[in-house]
This record gives structure tokens, C-alpha cells and sequence, in this order.
């Protein structure tokens, strides 16, 4: 979670470069990411030295981040020095001085990076630079700073979601989470995303895996399930080098901008040696070494993605593997033509042959593929669920993926079971090793459904419910259970309030919560991190309006009395200059409130220049705790000159006694640092578990069985034993399926016979997998005051009426009546 200001840095230095003609977003977000990686790579090469290796910059010393910082208006620096030498970066160490570092990944991928700022451009590079020096100066070091980087760097990517328009769009964060959670990996099982984009699903899971193994009472969840305090202090040291080691973190995108800015944010998110690399999952592979070896099959336990919609393949460039992508077959002249050219099938084809046995998958994929009727789309869905098992299928939201498209989307999950060698010519007489498939319907996702997809944090969001149901559903071993359960499962939330725990200031004075760990021996850890307010200050409560009120409380009665303290001068003086007026009873209650105000104005002003000073405790930028302290001294001012109040003291027998015995300054300076304790920016958070149980009005999943088998209570077996193709538990008998199947459930066209198999089963749809074609009929729904078994009489009685009433027509048509 990023604090309000850094957001607001970061839309300033997009905005920057928009205007200064980078108006293509991934170009700007290119740009904006080389400067990133050059602040880092000095970060990089100082570890590299600590480890004994030289350093990068022998020779160049005029290309570390610390010397572009000084000459930061002349852009010719960059483009003429700094980015010819970053185009030959791999020529600077040796493999082995890489090994362990960000560089071991490096693979010459800056072999073609151009600094594209117009050289007259040299405030804009200027501000540019000190906006990023801004943005992690009170990061402080180590993971401090890497998180805060990280976080900037997703920030950014999300402007261009709002931005661009260059067919490559983000895959919104929270939908990741979620397919990561339903597989829900463990360390050192690689995973693959074969069209990476920005490296979202990679970093998403080496960021569950880092929740995973996080010590859960420090760890803290985000309302939309970002994780925050992970620590992987419950993984073995061979556990947390898997979850850094980039190995197991493979990604590939066609795009070589993308597959940079990619790689990129998995550096910055802590990924060591990341494999994220250019090159075209579904092309031709001789000749691309490195492309075969990551693509071999069976190399991966998990696949996730959200390839390509709609898009179209050259079917010359496709690798001619035929155990891939099947061939259309037959006599004809294509019939060693691939069977499809459209990317989402091939894709799936692709994910099928990169997963090991027992591996699993989760993608994103169009509505289309899951109920298309080309001989590409039936076969496909047909290998999955006869020779895999296809596990769910989660139906999105139209909107999910505005404002770029409405196409609508579904996450289908599905487990590889047959080897590539061993695929079966179908259709066949096996059965389907897919026996029942889960759906799931959301409704809500925790967005609004139009362009502008706002948060709605704390609202109901279906993904929480989908995950502990798809969970409860693999538990029970995939069985044909939760047809009708009508739950909903939801996290509890609540609001805290977090700063940024900064020990010094610029002015290097202690800052409040500097002050409040100054005694600790060791206060490391708490610097540049983020922490809840109440974490600072225990004496706190966690709920930001209850800390106000209390703070307001205690704080509010000390400034009345310090406003009363400083303004005693002025009552002394109003005092005196009406005392022969008032003992004469020659004035006026109106008369004493003109004379206090013309006292008490210069004391009061004075006061407030006071009270301003103070202001220098509070955040500078975006202070919830500043419009307390104003708020608080206004209320002060106003009850210290109260009518009431004022006449009291100017019409007393006795002067107003001086009620000072500390220095007021000192006294505003020691309420000030208690009300700036306030200062941060709220949080929604959401527990750990998803506990949370409502009742609903209908049933959000279900499951259908692969095929089922009409009943045909007139079946008898060979030997008349047995009648009736279901015994009395409504299970069909293995004999009646072996006869069946001995006859073949299949004509020698490979059409299904009918008659057989349970019109509504997924085998009987042409293994139709939208989850709209089998949500169950809800009858509660009908709003009726006749039952349902009433309902359906009159229905009957009315197509009885229809029938008799064709009679009477096709009657008078032959003339007979």
C-alpha cells in the first residue's frame, strides 16, 4: 500500500513525461523504468563488491546514479554516455561475477535500450530525477526499500491501465491473487506464464509464497488481499532461496518492451536471476535454444496466465510439433495443417504440454473457448476432460477487464494427467477422467462494473467465497457435494491508520514516532517501514476515529488552557483600562467586549504564529493530523474568548491571576507531537481467514457431472437377473455401462448415439463448459402463491389447451371440420 503522497509523486513524474511528447504509455513507462534500474543497479553492483566481484562501473563511474543526480538537467549525458554503456552492460562482468545478482538474467536484453527524452528536455529529466530521489529517499535501505520500490513500480504499471490503448493490457491484481491461492504453490515448484506481459503472475506468486511462510501474527492483509509484513520467517532456509530464486519463475512475452519492463518488476520485487525473456511461446523453436529449453515439456508443476483473446496465429510460424497442437488429420491436402490458428486454443494446447503429471493450471480465457462449436473447440474441451481433469470453471464479471475490453472471461483450472505420448484418439468409449466439474458464478469482484473499475473496499466480493468453496470442493476429492449450499463467505474488515516510521527528519530532529522508539537499542527494523499508528503508539487504539477522539480529548483541554494562559496579558490589560468605568457603572457588557478584542488581538496573533511554527511536526503532505491540530486550536481560541467567559473575568473583583509555570511554546511543542501522532493515511484491512458466513437467496456454485447416464428402468442383462439400467440408490449398474459401451456409445462417424447419456450432463452438450448452461432453476424464486407442483399442473393444462387447439387447425387445413 502505497501512502498517498508517493501515488501522487508518481502521477506527477508520468505526467512529466506525458507532456513532454512520451505519450505512448509504454513508452513512457519505459523510459521512466530505466531510470528506476539505474538507481538500482548501483544499489546491485554495491552488493556485487561486498561479494569480492568488481565492480560494473571501472571506467564509468560517470554511469552511476550518484553522478547522473548531479548533472540531472543535461540529457545529452544520458543518451550520449550513460545508455551506450548500458546497451553493452553484459561486456562488464563475466557470468560467473553474476551469478546470484539480478544480472545473471541480464541475457543482453538493454542491447536495444534508448534514452528517447528530447535532449532540450533537461527540467524535465531534472524534476524526473528528483522525483524518483523523493520517492525512495525515506524508503531507507534493504527490504524498506525494495518494497516501496516494488509498490512504486506496480503503481506505475497501473497508470498505463488507465493510459493506454496499445492492445497489451494489465491483468488487474486482485484477479491474480486469486487464481494463485487456488492453486496455491509451495517452494521450488516452477511455475510458467507463456504470455508473462508485466511479470504479474510471477511476482503474485513468489508474493503468496512469501505471505505462505510469513510469520501470520505479524502479517496483514490489504481489504483486496495485497499482503503486507512478509517476513518468510516460517520457510527453511532452502524454502526462502526458492522463493528468490528467478529459476523458478519463468515468463515469456512476444513483446520485448513488455518482456524488459517484465523482468524489470520482478527485480524489483526481489527476484533473483528472474527468467522472464522475449520470445513467442507458440512459434517455431529450432533454432531459439533458450525458447526450447524453457519451453520443454512437462518442465513445470503450474502454469498461470491470461494469454491473447481473439487473436490470430501465422500458421507457417507455429511449431510443427504435432503431440502439441493436433493436426487437422483426414485425406485431404490441410490435413497436416494445424486444427486451429486462433491463440487462446493454441495457447491452452501449449499449457497442457508444459505441465509435468499432476501439474496444474489456472487461466484466464474468453467465454468462447468454453462453448464453441468448431471442431477446434469441442476437441480441445473434450481432451481436457476425457484425459485430464478439469477441476472448475470460474465464470468473471462482464467488466472485469474495462476499461480495455467487455469481453467475457472465465478462469478455468484443470489438472494434466495423461502423458503427451499416451493421447487417445477421441471421441471413445472411455470414460471421461474428468467425473464432475465445478462452477462458480461471481457477481461481485470488489469493483464497479463500468470503465472506471473504482474500489469498493469492504464490499462483497464473490472471489473470497469462490476460493474457500473451490478449496472445500478439492478437499472432499472433487465429489458431486455443494449443489445447493447457499452461503456466503467473506473476511471481517477494519480501518487502520499506517505511516511511514522515519527516525529523523530532513531538519534531523527526532520525529514522533522517531521519538517513541529513540530508547529501543536496535531501531533498524522500524525505520523507512510501514506501520500502523497504534503500532507506534500503543497508547493509541487501532480504530483511527476512536484514536482522534481520544486524542481530541486529552489535547483539546490542555489548548484551551494554554489559549486562556496566553491571552492572560490581555485580560489584564482590558482589566485595567475599563476598572474606573466598571466601579463607576458606567459601562456596558458590550463596551468590556470591545476592549477585550482590542487587547486581546495583537496576543492572539501572536498565539497563533506560535501555534503555526508547530506545524513543522506534521507530514508535510496529504496530514490527516493537521486539520485536527488547526481544528483543536480553533475550538481553543474561540472557548478562551467565549462572551461568557470574558465578561466573568473583566467584571470581577480581582485581576485574572497569572496561571503560568512553563513556557507555553514548549507546552504547544509537547501537544503538537500528540495530536501529530493522528498523522498517516487509512487503511482498509481484511482478516486473515474468511469466516464470515451470510445467507444467500440462491446457490453461487454447482456441480455437473461429466456424463451421466439416462435411467431405462426396461433394460434387462443377459441372463435376466437384473432389470433396470440403476439400482435402487439411483447408481447405474457397471453392467448396463458395459453393455452399453460393449455396443459402442459412438457411431463410426463419432457421433453420440442418443438416447444414452443425460441430456444435461457436459458430455451430452458437446462438453459444453459455460457455467451458465447448467446453473440450476432456482423455483423459490418464482413469486407465486401457488406451489410448485401447482404451477407446473397449470402448465401442463395450458399446453394441453395448445394441443387440442393445433388439432382444430390442422382439422380445418385438411377440411375435415
Amino acid at each position: 500500500m502505497l501512502a498517498p503522497h508517493i501515488k501522487k509523486k508518481v502521477d506527477e513524474l508520468w505526467n512529466r513525461f506525458w507532456a513532454a511528447g512520451l505519450t505512448n504509455p509504454l513508452v513512457a513507462v519505459e523510459q521512466i523504468t530505466y531510470l528506476l534500474f539505474l538507481k538500482r543497479l548501483e544499489d546491485i553492483d554495491l552488493k556485487r563488491q561486498q561479494r569480492g566481484f568488481p565492480s560494473i562501473y571501472e571506467g564509468f563511474e560517470n554511469c552511476k546514479w550518484s553522478y547522473i543526480r548531479q548533472d540531472k538537467t543535461n540529457p545529452a549525458h544520458l543518451i550520449e554516455v550513460v545508455f551506450p554503456w548500458l546497451r553493452e552492460l553484459d561486456k562488464h562482468f563475466t557470468g560467473a561475477s553474476a551469478d546470484g545478482t539480478e544480472l545473471a538474467s541480464l541475457n543482453n536484453r538493454m542491447a536495444d535500450a534508448y534514452f528517447q527524452l528530447d535532449p532540450n528536455k533537461g527540467k524535465v529529466l531534472s524534476d524526473a530525477i528528483d522525483k524518483i530521489d523523493e520517492l525512495f529517499a525515506r524508503a531507507g535501505e534493504g527490504s524498506a526499500a525494495q518494497d516501496v520500490m516494488g509498490d512504486t513500480f506496480e503503481y506505475l504499471l497501473s497508470e498505463m491501465a488507465t493510459a493506454g490503448k496499445n492492445g497489451q493490457f494489465r491483468t488487474p491484481r486482485h484477479l491474480i491473487r486469486f487464481m494463485v491461492e487456488l492453486l496455491d504453490p509451495e517452494p521450488g515448484q516452477r511455475v510458467i506464464d507463456p504470455a508473462a506481459g508485466t511479470g504479474g503472475f510471477l511476482f503474485s506468486t513468489q508474493q503468496h509464497l512469501m505471505r505462505k511462510y510469513s510469520a501470520q501474527e505479524n502479517l496483514v492483509l490489504e481489504w483486496d488481499g495485497t499482503p503486507h509484513r512478509t517476513d518468510g520467517a516460517a520457510a527453511t532456509p532452502e524454502q526462502y532461496a526458492a522463493i528468490h530464486n528467478g529459476a523458478n519463475f519463468v515468463g515469456l512475452d512476444n513483446d520485448r518492451t513488455m518482456a524488459r519492463i517484465g523482468w524489470m518488476n520482478l527485480v524489483l520485487h526481489d527476484v533473483t536471476d528472474p527468467h522472464l525473456l522475449q520470445g513467442d511461446s507458440l512459434s517455431k523453436r529450432e533454432g531459439k535454444a533458450k525458447l526450447k529449453e524453457l519451453l520443454e515439456p512437462g518442465s513445470y508443476q503450474f502454469v498461470l496466465a491470461n494469454p491473447p483473446f481473439t487473436g490470430t496465429v501465422d500458421s507457417g510460424d507455429l511449431e510443427p510439433d504435432t503431440l502439441l497442437f493436433p493436426r487437422v488429420g483426414g485425406g485431404g491436402k490441410k490435413k497436416d495443417e494445424s486444427i486451429t490458428n486462433k491463440s487462446e486454443l493454441l495457447f491452452l494446447w501449449l499449457m497442457l504440454d508444459l505441465l509435468d503429471i499432476g501439474g496444474r493450471c489456472a487461466v484466464i480465457i474468453p467465454e468462447g473457448v468454453l462453448f464453441g462449436n468448431t471442431d477446434a473447440h469441442v476437441r480441445l474441451r473434450r481432451e481436457l476432460l476425457v484425459e485430464h481433469v478439469v477441476e472448475g470453471v470460474v465464470s468473471l464479471p462482464g467488466g472485469v477487464f474495462q476499461p480495455y475490453t467487455g469481453v467475457k472471461t472465465s478462469v478455468l483450472i484443470f489438472r494434466k494427467v495423461t502423458r503427451r505420448d499416451n493421447k487417445q484418439n477421441l471421441p471413445s468409449n472411455v470414460a471421461p477422467l474428468s467425473e464432475h466439474v465445478w462452477f462458480y458464478e461471481v457477481e461481485e469482484d470488489g469493483y464497479t462494473k463500468d470503465a472506471r473499475r473504482n474500489a469498493r473496499p469492504g464490499q462483497q466480493n464473490d472471489l473470497w467465497d469462490a476460493l474457500e468453496k473451490f478449496k472445500a470442493w478439492i478437499s472432499q476429492g472433487r465429489s458431486g457435494a455443494q449443489r445447493n449450499e447457499r452461503t456466503l463467505l467473506q473476511p471481517s474488515f477494519h480501518t487502520e491508520r499506517w505511516r511511514q516510521a522515519l527516525l529523523r527528519d530532513t531538519a534531523d530532529k527526532l520525529t514522533p514516532a522517531g521519538e517513541a522508539f529513540s530508547a529501543l537499542a536496535d531501531t533498524s527494523m522500524w525505520d523507512g517501514q510501514v506501520w500502523g499508528m497504534h503500532e507506534l503508539f500503543p497508547e493509541l487504539p487501532a480504530n483511527p476515529k476512536e484514536a482522534e477522539e481520544k486524542v481530541r480529548s486529552a489535547s483539546g483541554s490542555v489548548l484551551i488552557e494554554l489559549a486562556i494562559q496566553a491571552l492572560t496579558p490581555a485580560a489584564q490589560k482590558a482589566w485595567d483600562a475599563t476598572l474606573k468605568a466598571r466601579l463607576a457603572e458606567k459601562i456596558t457588557d458590550s463596551e468590556l467586549i470591545e476592549a477585550w478584542k482590542k487587547a486581546a488581538k495583537p496576543v492572539e496573533a501572536e498565539f497563533k504564529k506560535l501555534a503555526r511554527e508547530m506545524e513543522a511536526l506534521f507530514e508535510k503532505e496529504d496530514s490527516s493530523a493537521l486539520s485536527v491540530w488547526k481544528d483543536l486550536l480553533k475550538t481553543a481560541l474561540a472557548e478562551a474568548q467565549g462572551d461568557v467567559y470574558v465578561l466573568g473575568l473583566l467584571q470581577g473583583s480581582q485581576p485574572p491571576k497569572t496561571m503560568t509555570t512553563y513556557d507555553i511554546g514548549q507546552k504547544l511543542t509537547e501537544v503538537a507531537r500528540e495530536v501529530a501522532k493522528l498523522d498517516g493515511f487509512d487503511v482498509i484491512l481484511r482478516s486473515l481467514v474468511i469466516d464470515q458466513a451470510s445467507e444467500l437467496d440462491a446457490a453461487k456454485h454447482w456441480v455437473v457431472p461429466v456424463r451421466d447416464w439416462v435411467r431405462n428402468d426396461e433394460w434387462k442383462s443377459e441372463d435376466g437377473k437384473l432389470i433396470g439400467s440403476h439400482d435402487v440408490d439411483g447408481l447405474v449398474r457397471s453392467t448396463y455401462v458395459q453393455a452399453i459401451l460393449a455396443d459402442g456409445l459412438y457411431d463410426e462417424k463419432g457421433v453420440l448415439k442418443g438416447g444414452l447419456l443425460d441430456p444435461d450432463c457436459i458430455e451430452a452438450r458437446d462438453w459444453n463448459l459455460s457455467a451458465g448452461q447448467y446453473k440450476p432453476f432456482d423455483f423459490t424464486q418464482l413469486k407465486s402463491d401457488q406451489s410448485v407442483a401447482e404451477l407446473i399442473g397449470t402448465l401442463k393444462t395450458a399446453e394441453q389447451d395448445i394441443i387440442t387447439g393445433l388439432d382444430k387447425l390442422l382439422a380445418m387445413v385438411e377440411g375435415r371440420e
